[in-house]
């Protein structure tokens, strides 16, 4: 079950219509748009963290590595000659889009 605290804060005003516009368009109360935007912040602060810890550690393969892995992957995708697959459609057997 979550808590909730009723408090009182300081906002931009530019900042304070925005996000009650946003409230009205989803249809969510002002609190729940900024409880989602420090959920979104704190979230993103945490992938921050894994990002500077995977920075901090060597690369497991090198570069020849990925790259021998990359062409076994893309010739594994690609059907042999022969053996049925996807076909490729010209672009006149395909409806012409109206805009």
């Amino acid at each position: 079950m979550t808590t909730t605290a009723k408090v009182s804060m300081a906002i931009g005003r530019a900042e304070l219509e925005w996000a009650k516009t946003l409230a009205r368009r989803e249809g969510k109360s002002l609190s729940a748009i900024v409880t989602e935007s420090l959920a979104e912040r704190r979230r993103l602060a945490a992938l921050a963290e894994v990002v500077a810890w995977m920075a901090e550690a060597q690369a497991p393969l090198t570069d020849d590595e990925v790259n021998a892995a990359q062409r076994e992957l893309a010739a594994e995708r690609k059907p042999a000659k022969g053996a049925p697959g996807r076909t490729k459609k010209s672009r006149r057997s395909m409806p012409r889009r109206r805009g």
